[in-house]
Formats: structure tokens, C-alpha cells, sequence
């Protein structure tokens, strides 16, 4: 049979057309009238528990180049920090890093029926050690749609020659060593919130990303695998 072959098609007309036309009884039509229901009943039941149940977004970082990440002198006298920042660095105390890196972060609709709709800003954070350098704005107020079972991509450049961020001695000592070895471990942290088809209420997305990068060139990239954020 070609590929085009549906079995589920080939298995109700077989019961609805079968019987009227060999018997054309009472019992035949019966048959074929419980076949027939029996398959509209399936495709309800179906529908109903793809748009009932919701499988939730998946979030990963499909790419990541580092060009720089270290130590850029001592911070200034301390400062009160700011409630936020957008799409620049965070003010903080205790040391100054430069750094120079790209993400792409895919949002996943795994649902296979029902679309999703990203609502408000898609915020992330970059974080060394547990303290945030930067934070940045991967897109901005709307509506995108994710088509069941693809995926949005978006992508994100931060770069500064003078950070301040709260990393203490041992964080800054811990920099200096990743930086010696070439390899380091950072998180990106995302935020957001989407609005599923059929379904009255927004919902957050609120994850952490695990990076571990090794310094990148135009000349020569280095290799990075998907990673799931969780």
C-alpha cells in the first residue's frame, strides 16, 4: 500500500459501508451505524483531551558563543542597586568582569493539536556563581504565535568592557581559575509567560539554563550542544 494509506479511514468504512453492502439487513445497518459512532465518539474523545491537557512549553538554548568572560579591575565605592536593568549590565559591588557572549533560546510547543501564544516582555539573565552581571530583553511586548509542535527561536548579544557584579572573593577567584582553564560554567536564566489555545489563563515560564562554554572565535567556533532548561 502507498504511503498515503490511512488505516483509521480504511477501518470505518470497512464497518459503515461492509455490511450494506453485502447484507443490507437490519443487523448490517445496526453494525454499521454502532462502527460509525463508535469512530465519532474516538475523534471527540481525542480532541477534547488535546486541548483539555496541557503539555507545557519546553525552553532550550540551541546555541551559546562566548568571545570573553573576565576579570576587568576593582569596582567602584558600593552603590544602592537599581530595581532592575534592561538590556545592559547590573550594578552591584565587589568586582568589575568584561565579558562578550551570545545565546539562542527556543521555545518548544510540544503540544500537538493547540497552539501557544508568548504574552509580555521574554526577559533572561546571565548569572556566574549565583550572581547576576547582566540581564537583557530576548523579545519584547507581543503576541507570537508557536504553531503546534514547532518551536520560536530568539536570540540574544551582551557584551560590556566594565561590569560591576556582587561576586565576593571566592567568586572572583573562581572566575580567575575558569578564565585560566579556558572552560566556564555560567546560567541563563528565562522568563516570560504564554497563553495556550483553549485556555482561559496565562501561564509562567520561569527557568534556569546550565552553560558551560568554552571561549569562541570567528575563526574558530567552539562546539555546543543543546541544553534543556529546567
Amino acid at each position: 500500500m502507498g504511503d498515503d494509506f490511512d488505516w483509521g479511514d480504511f477501518v470505518v468504512v470497512c464497518c459503515c459501508a461492509d455490511s450494506d453492502t453485502r447484507h443490507r439487513s437490519r443487523y448490517g445497518t445496526a453494525v454499521a451505524v454502532c462502527c460509525c459512532l463508535l469512530a465519532a465518539l474516538a475523534l471527540v474523545a481525542l480532541l477534547v483531551a488535546a486541548f483539555a491537557f496541557v503539555v507545557p512549553v519546553r525552553v532550550t538554548v540551541d546555541d551559546a558563543a562566548l568571545g570573553r568572560l573576565a576579570l576587568a579591575g576593582a569596582a567602584p565605592a558600593p552603590a544602592p542597586a537599581p530595581s532592575g536593568c534592561v538590556n545592559g549590565s547590573c550594578t552591584g559591588t565587589g568586582t568589575n568582569i568584561s565579558y562578550d557572549l551570545s545565546v539562542a533560546v527556543a521555545l518548544h510547543n510540544r503540544n500537538w493539536a493547540m497552539s501557544v501564544w508568548r504574552r509580555g516582555a521574554l526577559d533572561a539573565e546571565l548569572r556566574f556563581r549565583g550572581s547576576t552581571f547582566a540581564r537583557a530583553r530576548l523579545a519584547g511586548e507581543g503576541r507570537d504565535r508557536i504553531h503546534a509542535l514547532r518551536m520560536e527561536v530568539y536570540r540574544l548579544a551582551a557584551a560590556a568592557e566594565s561590569a560591576p557584579v556582587a561576586l565576593g572573593p571566592v567568586g572572583a577567584a573562581e572566575l580567575a581559575s575558569q578564565s585560566a582553564a579556558g572552560v566556564f560554567e555560567l546560567e541563563l536564566a528565562v522568563f516570560g509567560e504564554v497563553k495556550y489555545q483553549a485556555h482561559a489563563r496565562r501561564r509562567a515560564i520561569d527557568v534556569t539554563c546550565p552553560l558551560r562554554l568554552s571561549r569562541s572565535t570567528a575563526t574558530a567556533p567552539a562546539a555546543f550542544a543543546r541544553v534543556k532548561c529546567t
